[in-house]
């Protein structure tokens, strides 16, 4: 199971920026609320950018409105693995460093809010349940990286890959049990999960031929036998 924040049903509630049910707005007043709005600044980006580069200073916090990145790692090897996928709610750039250790790579075309990082731990400073919001969203993004390395570390790779649909039945806005568009490609999906493309390929084939997904678009899945999928992937 996810153990990130992700809002159900996003909707404006006060002006165009700030969005009552993602964590970082938790129980503002509408004058801290009007601060917090001063700060956002919309940036919009298309498919295959980046939002940012990793090793460049991290100057600013991204909270998604719409689109689906990934959180990518580069090593000097030039191996990447990428650390996971993000979906409108969610916060990129929440950091101790002064520089990103990370990448992150827009699957889709993306809307987010830009926030000064500096300005917004300024701001945390002066507003207590801002900070507190922000400590909330640094735990749980924690989480969900243990979370991966228990699935990388003890799951075999076709457990790996049910996980991978739980989760974005899960966290995806908008997805059901019969259609879960797959934004990553089949390269991407190995580079979360820590195999190769040609296992992921004959994973998918077997949970083909076993009945349990089906494609019946290049990058639409659906899960047909649900209990089935969901048993592999808390396996």
């Amino acid at each position: 199971m996810s153990t990130i924040f992700i809002p159900k049903h996003i909707h404006p509630t006060y002006s165009n920026n700030v969005f009552d049910d993602c964590l970082l707005f938790h129980n503002l007043t509408p004058n801290e609320l009007d601060r917090l709005e001063d700060y956002a600044e919309l940036s919009k980006c298309d498919d295959g950018e980046y939002l940012f580069r990793q090793d460049t200073p991290a100057d600013f916090v991204y909270n998604v409105i719409s689109g689906t990145v990934a959180i990518e790692r580069i090593f000097s090897n030039g191996r990447r693995q990428i650390i996971g996928f993000l979906f409108p709610g969610d916060f990129i750039g929440l950091t101790h460093s002064k520089n990103y250790d990370c990448a992150v790579r827009c699957l889709t075309k993306v809307e987010v809010y830009k926030f000064s990082r500096k300005r917004l731990n300024t701001l945390s400073e002066e507003v207590g349940h801002l900070k507190q919001n922000m400590e909330q969203i640094k735990s749980r993004i924690f989480s969900r990286v243990m979370e991966q390395l228990y699935v990388l570390g003890q799951k075999k790779a076709l457990e790996r890959l049910c996980f991978l649909f739980m989760q974005l039945l899960e966290r995806l806005p908008g997805a059901r049990a019969d259609r879960i568009e797959l934004y990553m490609s089949r390269q991407d999906m190995a580079d979360y999960l820590g195999l190769t493309i040609e296992t992921v390929s004959r994973c998918l084939a077997k949970l083909k031929a076993d009945e349990l997904v089906a494609f019946p678009k290049l990058n639409h899945l659906q899960i047909l036998n649900l209990s089935a999928v969901s048993e592999l992937a808390e396996c």
